[in-house]
């Protein structure tokens, strides 16, 4: 959910799946999930920018942490403590 500096939402994203980790570049918001996705939404309007599934050589896997890089990567703590390192962009 974005709210406005007044308090009024600007936007919602509702799922099936509890948040596990969350991060913004400001102009996109990563979201992980405890169901193995993440999904990146536009932070102006919270459309859905992409959304894989977490995979480590072919595994299933989920992410407990997640930060953006001023390079514009994400990191990733996984529940099998695994650190990722993947582009923010596809």
């Amino acid at each position: 959910m974005r709210r406005s500096l007044n308090g009024s939402v600007q936007w919602q994203y509702r799922t099936d799946h509890p948040a596990t980790a969350l991060d913004t570049d400001g102009d996109t918001v990563y979201v992980a999930y405890n169901s193995g996705t993440l999904t990146a939404l536009h932070a102006n309007d919270g459309s859905v920018r992409w959304h894989p599934e977490l995979k480590v050589d072919g595994v299933p896997t989920t992410a407990l942490s997640l930060a953006v890089t001023p390079q514009g990567h994400l990191l990733m703590g996984t529940v099998d403590g695994r650190i990722l390192e993947c582009p923010a962009r596809p």
